[in-house]
């Protein structure tokens, strides 16, 4: 695995070892990926990746091979991928991607006098969006509204949020007229009622999308593009 990695939580879709799912990433390198999944794929099993880099205007293609379990996937629901292929384009991507965060090639740091000359690519923005979300946690079922929205993950709006690191069934109802798209979710901040007043905050849970199918993907990014109009 890549010696240098940085933090980046953008969607990707996988194929191979029996499995093909739409989720998202919460580490990258040069040498590979980790990918946010409860069901992770064998082992040794080789995965089609498309990555949805920032800068790029559509998912850049990778191949690569499912590495043995690590401390973060122990901590994190997913597993690494070590790429064994990649496009032209994801390269050249990723390189800029990696040098605009202080990483050069396999994990050798930038030198001073390395000058990054493209703009720093960004994570997706949040976009403000009042959404009806129903969520199925360990505890209950509830209903609440989004404060915002973006490709990775929701933010929910409620005093009584779910635990960090609980996965939640999520139903969302997006602005399209269709039925709810439904995923799943893991809780990677929340806000209590109580911190929301001492510190100003909205009251609520930050969630990251894991293991969805294309459908959902399709309509989350219709409706963030036209959200941002």
């Amino acid at each position: 695995m890549a010696p240098q990695t940085i933090k980046l939580v953008v969607p990707v879709r996988f194929s191979g070892g029996g499995l093909s799912m739409q989720t998202t990433t919460s580490r990258i390198g040069a040498e590979g990926v980790f990918v946010r999944s409860l069901v992770p794929p064998i082992e040794g099993s080789r995965l089609e990746l498309s990555l949805s880099l920032p800068g790029s205007a559509r998912p850049v293609d990778a191949k690569g091979i499912v590495g043995p379990r690590t401390v973060e996937s122990a901590k994190e629901s997913g597993f690494w991928v070590q790429f064994d292929s990649l496009s032209d384009e994801a390269r050249a991507f990723l390189d800029v991607l990696l040098r605009s965060r202080g990483v050069v090639g396999p994990g050798r740091a930038v030198r001073s006098e390395e000058t990054v000359r493209a703009d720093k690519p960004r994570a997706y923005p949040r976009v403000p969006a009042r959404l009806r979300v129903g969520w199925t946690s360990a505890r209950d079922f509830l209903v609440a509204y989004s404060e915002n929205i973006s490709r990775g993950g929701i933010f929910i709006a409620t005093d009584n949020p779910p635990a960090l690191r609980e996965i939640v069934e999520l139903s969302v109802a997006l602005p399209d007229g269709l039925p709810p798209v439904n995923t799943r979710a893991e809780v990677v901040h929340s806000v209590t009622a109580a911190q929301a007043r001492s510190s100003g905050r909205v009251a609520g849970a930050g969630l990251q999308f894991i293991d969805a199918g294309d459908d959902f993907r399709q309509r989350l990014d219709a409706c963030i593009e036209a959200l941002a109009d």
